[in-house]
């Protein structure tokens, strides 16, 4: 039997931290160059197909792996059954994308779309294969494993093979090969570092015991995916109306705007989605325990994010063109409108954590699908109505602000929080973003008229520079007055344990 074992809290966020920050800077310089390789249309059709993918991705697993992380009691009987199925569903889920792959792309008018999709769907095959071990290296904690893996595959999947062929031409191409390279680099590298004896069997009694969860949480991860991927479904889909490649330039202007949005909720996901994830379902009996870290989260989450946000916001052009380029000037009034919804799309990421460890996920599931009609109405409206990408970037900020309300309200009802105390743990972000803003008012006048001609490179990056200098400094400088966090220990709140409490354990890891 494989039991659940106390969270190594410290070392885990450490390491998993090191491992997100590594993916998402790999990433973006991966996308950076990309960026100025490739024309804003081949990111409108490789949007769509990922978005496609992604969302058919969720079903072909149908929550295995959250299931095999959240359960309590997990004996191998599971972990064979899960592997089998889950490897079975890749391959039947491959399939059918090869085969309904010609309707998607009529429904796009694209041909090459066509093509994209049936490659990119070996990729139901891969995660098919890789989920098993991957989701018992989350369960372990064994995050210094993952990082490691994570880290190999993004550098010679993306930087050396994917880059290498779009300097050689082979336009979007590279990209596929580098999303099919380092999925199957990463299967490799998850059984080589946790090993695990399988076979090919079929319990239903098993099947039954995982489902059930596996069930709920594939519900709520649908509609928390089809949510966050609809609005660029709809601007492809009602933008490409014509002969011309201007409808997958818009398509490629606003995803590329919401990959930019995505770039710190990433971050904060990925951690929630492993680290929290299996440390609050250690945590599940326990409400007090869990409620403590919770709030100290969401006080870690609000300081980072808050004076962050107000950055972003203030100088998005900047980010913009700085990190995909000139030609993507367009998009810096999109990308401002979406970041206005960062810091609350970052506490959503972590009641995400919170509504999964506790099973919470029918209430959840309500809350996501609500967004997901919002989403839905305001894009379609925002595109028929000459409205254009900055009308549905509005609106799905307002749709981020309603979830927003109403997940925070379900995640202090079932942690049996109190409203004041969980507003208290949003003082020293907010106090943070208050100094932050203020400073990035004064630095966007200053700088408008040190500098004569306001354009280039060294523009864009002198005000990103010293605006988020200024927010570090507005960080630590609350940090220290609130004695909210330990100043060059950001994260020894998660260590600190009483020597009864079940969280005193030792790290193997650390």
């Amino acid at each position: 039997m494989n039991q659940r074992v106390t969270p190594p809290f410290a070392a885990s966020i450490r390491w998993q931290s090191v491992n997100v920050v590594a993916q998402v800077v790999l990433q973006l310089t991966f996308i950076s160059i990309l960026a100025r390789i490739l024309v804003p249309a081949d990111f409108g059709v490789m949007a769509i197909a990922l978005v496609v993918v992604g969302f058919v991705e969720i079903f072909a697993q149908v929550g295995i792996g959250p299931a095999l992380i959240q359960r309590l009691d997990l004996e191998d009987r599971h972990i064979r059954s899960a592997f089998s199925f889950s490897l079975v569903l890749g391959i039947v889920f491959f399939a059918a994308m090869y085969f309904s792959a010609p309707a998607i792309g009529t429904f796009f008018e694209d041909a090459l779309l066509i093509d994209v999709l049936r490659w990119i769907a070996l990729s139901f095959i891969l995660s098919g294969i890789a989920i098993v071990p991957r989701s018992l290296l989350i369960r372990s904690m064994g995050f210094k494993k993952l990082f490691i893996a994570s880290l190999i595959a993004m550098v010679l999947g993306n930087l050396c093979l994917g880059l290498g062929l779009a300097f050689a031409g082979y336009g979007i191409w590279s990209y596929v090969v580098a999303l099919l390279a380092q999925n199957a680099l990463l299967a490799i590298l998850y059984w080589w570092q946790h090993p695990v004896r399988v076979n090919f069997t079929f319990d239903p009694a098993t099947l039954k015991e995982m489902l059930g969860y596996g069930g709920r949480s594939t519900l709520f991860n649908v509609s928390n995916y089809a949510a966050s991927k609809l609005d660029t479904l709809l601007v492809g889909h009602l933008s490409n109306t014509g002969t011309d490649s201007s409808g997958w330039t818009e398509t490629g202007l606003y995803d590329r705007s919401a990959y930019l949005l995505g770039l710190p909720i990433t971050i904060l996901g990925k951690l929630g989605d492993s680290v929290l994830f299996s440390g609050l379902s250690s945590l599940q009996e326990d409400l007090v325990a869990l409620r403590r870290v919770v709030q100290r989260a969401a006080a870690i989450v609000a300081w980072l994010i808050f004076p962050m946000s107000a950055v972003l916001v203030w100088f998005a052009t900047d980010v913009a063109v700085l990190f995909l380029g000139g030609q993507y000037l367009l998009a810096g009034p999109v990308v401002q409108i979406l970041f206005l919804g960062v810091a609350m799309r970052s506490l959503i990421k972590l009641g995400d954590a919170v509504v999964r460890a506790l099973d919470s996920l029918v209430a959840a599931t309500f809350i996501k699908l609500g967004f997901l009609m919002a989403i839905g109405g305001t894009a379609w409206y925002a595109m028929n109505n000459d409205l254009g990408i900055l009308g549905v970037a509005w609106g799905v900020t307002v749709a981020t602000a309603m979830q927003f309300i109403a997940m925070a309200v379900l995640v202090i009802h079932i942690t049996q929080w109190t409203t004041p105390s969980a507003l208290r743990s949003l003082r020293a972000g907010s106090l943070a973003l208050l100094l932050t803003a203020a400073g990035c008012w004064g630095i966007a006048t200053w700088s408008e008229h040190l500098f004569s001609e306001q354009s280039g490179t060294t523009w864009h990056l002198f005000r990103v520079a010293l605006s988020s200098a200024w927010g570090l400094a507005c960080m630590l400088f609350v940090a220290q007055k609130t004695n909210t966090l330990s100043i060059g220990k950001p994260l020894e709140w998660l260590s600190r344990r009483s020597g009864s409490h079940p969280l005193a354990t030792t790290d193997p890891e650390s």
